[in-house]
């Protein structure tokens, strides 16, 4: 409609316009794709020295790439990476931990020749730490960067990529009172994977996750830690973890005390859930919640909690899908509440001056980063992601919901009505109904503000955002209730969180959608091929068809993940695998589908989207797949983002629009851009 205005730049006036009545099918959304991804920036990895903020932005109208950015003491900002550079690395291919910054030098990885480069930020140059290749013709990556106390050593993650066998990975140094390139010194070896090592305040000791296949670092892990001096560990030994416990952030208070937070398979007491430990000479508990304070390790440099100047936490705490920020006295054992709207946060870090930043979100506002003052209590926006707001009469607010299972178990989800205060649709008529399945599986959702989310309430569709069962932040029994049963129970609660919303009158049950990304794209064809009568068409982003092509093509972290999700391994396992690959169960499939890939994607390659559209091109069932040249595993380029959403919406305006004894047939389209 031209002449309304939908969008308002921050602290622009609102027009007011009054709605009128029009089906939910015909409803435009109030915010295009464009506008969702116009000025829209990724934050993260905060890093704080003295009185000056760093942050990691990653920019879509960029291609994608991430830039640190730099506030000082006044409040200015400024981009310190050359615009030559992408601040990435690609260490389990997730990556995270890219840069760090120690007296006004930044040192940082980039994403083209994975190596460390170093920078004064005052610099336009940047100098290369690493080679391009190593001596055994291996390529180094490098993550989780940290710089020791007295500023001699680089301590990180290292992983060896090589052509012709699995990757390698350590713990490794480099010494930075040394000139010119060189190869890391390796200081630990012989587990398949290692994770967030930390040095202490006195740089005296390293501390640092370690694992081995089959596990992921939320099934088993090892926390270990040694004294380090020269380039070696010494008096190496193990704090806590082993076989069914969890373990992630460890951190050193401004004590010198080792902090932690972990969990156990063991039930449903709190030794379930993610929680707080500290350790010296013994192990001694923080917190006794039945609440996450914990996440999973997917990516590096990551921060759940950290240290006030009189040694108390503050941290983010997870319950019922919202995210709280607390503050714990280690000795009370007492828990605190910190006041505010937000729902999400992350990426918490403190200075001195008991200022606390972090990355925030409400139901309302999109994310940002902030800064606390804990003792004025004023809470200040640093930096926003997006300067786009969308009017207030066009937001659907959340609402959190748990549902009960055929077997007496229950799950969670966000439910999002229909909102445009241009429309009101007519009385008789229900939404159509969007169906969300986050990615992972070993993740969650969160009922925080997200645009794409909004674009499709705008537009008509009622959204119900799925956190099944296998999605963390509900303690340990939940998490690891996806264990050899992926594909089923998780399945399962999907078509049941669409049972409930349809019993609850709230919807058209002839009208559900289904979306998701990676094994949230697997999820949407997995249910479209379990559940027929129930899902009308789907969108499956970089999703997975064929567990065993997975399998075969994946990369070494994620290379035993099925294994423990499935209950079994290849090749003994075939059957069960085939079983709980969609790829196998087409010709059940009623409903159209729109397939995105990327053709750079290493962790769910493109082989595997592939397959899949040719097998429904075989089958004669419509569908649309649209591979992206050079993106990889999550679009990072604004102009993909933009195209593959409103492919998307028109897929399904299209397949809605048709009766349902047509929506199976139709054209089919193949495009490589």
């Amino acid at each position: 409609m031209r002449g309304i205005t939908v969008l308002s730049r921050v602290g622009e006036i609102e027009d007011v316009v009054k709605s009128k009545k029009t089906p939910f099918t015909q409803w435009e959304p109030a915010i295009s794709a464009e506008d969702v991804f116009s000025d829209v920036i990724g934050l993260s990895e905060i890093q704080l020295e003295g009185k000056k903020a760093y942050w990691l932005e990653m920019r879509p109208a960029e291609k994608g790439r991430y830039v640190v950015v730099q506030r000082d003491e006044t409040g200015k900002q400024r981009d310190i990476t050359p615009s030559e550079f992408n601040v990435r690395t690609r260490v389990h291919e997730y990556g995270g931990g890219a840069y760090t910054v120690f007296n006004n030098i930044i040192y940082f990885v980039n994403f083209q020749d994975q190596r460390i480069y170093m920078q004064l930020e005052d610099s336009s140059k940047a100098q290369p730490l690493t080679p391009l290749k190593n001596e055994d013709g291996s390529l180094g990556k490098y993550a989780s960067l940290t710089v020791s106390p007295d500023g001699k050593k680089l301590l990180f993650v290292y992983e060896k990529e090589y052509n012709n066998k699995e990757n390698a990975n350590f713990l490794a140094v480099l010494n930075l009172n040394s000139d010119g390139i060189s190869e890391p010194s390796i200081i630990a070896k012989g587990y398949d994977f290692y994770a967030d090592p930390i040095f202490s305040p006195t740089g005296d000791k390293v501390a640092w996750l370690q694992w081995n296949h089959p596990y992921m670092p939320w099934d088993s892990t090892e926390l270990m830690i040694g004294t380090s001096e020269k380039n070696a560990l010494h008096d190496v030994k193990k704090v806590a973890g082993g076989r069914d416990i969890s373990i992630c952030f460890p951190r050193f208070d401004r004590e010198n005390k080792l902090c932690f937070v972990m969990d156990k398979a063991v039930g449903s007491s709190s030794e379930n859930w993610w929680n707080l430990y500290c350790y010296t000479d013994k192990i001694e508990r923080i917190t006794s919640e039945q609440a996450e304070f914990g996440a999973p390790h997917w990516v590096f440099g990551q921060n759940n909690y950290d240290f006030l100047s009189d040694n108390r936490i503050i941290a983010k705490k997870v319950k019922d899908g919202v995210d709280y920020l607390v503050v714990i006295d280690p000795k009370k054992k007492s828990l605190s509440l910190v006041e505010s709207d937000l729902s999400k946060c992350s990426n918490i870090r403190t200075d001195d001056e008991d200022r606390v930043f972090f990355i925030g979100a409400s139901n309302k506002k999109a994310a940002a980063i902030y800064s606390l003052d804990m003792d004025s209590k004023n809470l200040d926006v640093l930096k926003r992601s997006s300067s786009i707001e969308m009017k207030r009469g066009d937001i659907s607010m959340p609402e959190f919901i748990t549902y009960s299972k055929k077997d007496e178990k229950q799950s969670h989800g966000f439910l999002y009505m229909p909102k445009n205060s241009r429309y009101a649709a007519p009385e008789d008529d229900n939404p159509p109904l969007l169906v969300l399945a986050h990615g992972g599986p070993t993740a969650s959702t969160r009922g925080s503000f997200s645009f794409i989310i909004q674009f499709w309430t705008s537009a008509g569709f009622a959204v119900i955002d799925v956190d099944y069962r296998g999605s963390t932040g509900y303690g340990r029994e939940y998490r690891d209730a996806l264990l050899s049963l992926w594909g089923v129970i998780d399945a399962e609660d999907v078509a049941d969180a669409v049972r409930y919303v349809i019993k609850e009158g709230k919807v058209d049950g002839s009208k559900v959608a289904v979306r998701g990304g990676s094994a949230g794209g697997y999820m949407v064809q997995r249910v479209m091929t379990m559940y027929p009568d129930i899902f009308k068409v789907g969108a499956s982003y970089f999703g997975i068809g064929n567990l065993i092509t997975l399998v075969e093509h994946t990369h070494k972290f994620e290379s035993h993940y099925i294994d423990n999700l499935i209950g079994t391994k290849l090749p003994e396992g075939e059957k069960e695998y085939k079983d709980r690959s969609p790829m196998y169960h087409l010709d059940r499939l009623k409903a159209p589908m729109i397939i995105f890939q990327g053709s750079d994607d290493k962790i769910v390659t493109p082989d595997c989207s592939r397959e899949v559209a040719h097998a429904l091109k075989e089958r004669g069932i419509e569908y649309e797949y649209v591979e992206y040249e050079g993106e990889s595993h999550g679009f990072r380029t604004k102009n993909n983002n933009v195209d593959s959403l409103n492919r998307e919406f028109t897929f399904y305006r299209k397949i809605f629009s048709k009766k349902l004894s047509e929506r199976v047939k139709g054209k089919n389209k193949e495009r490589r851009r």
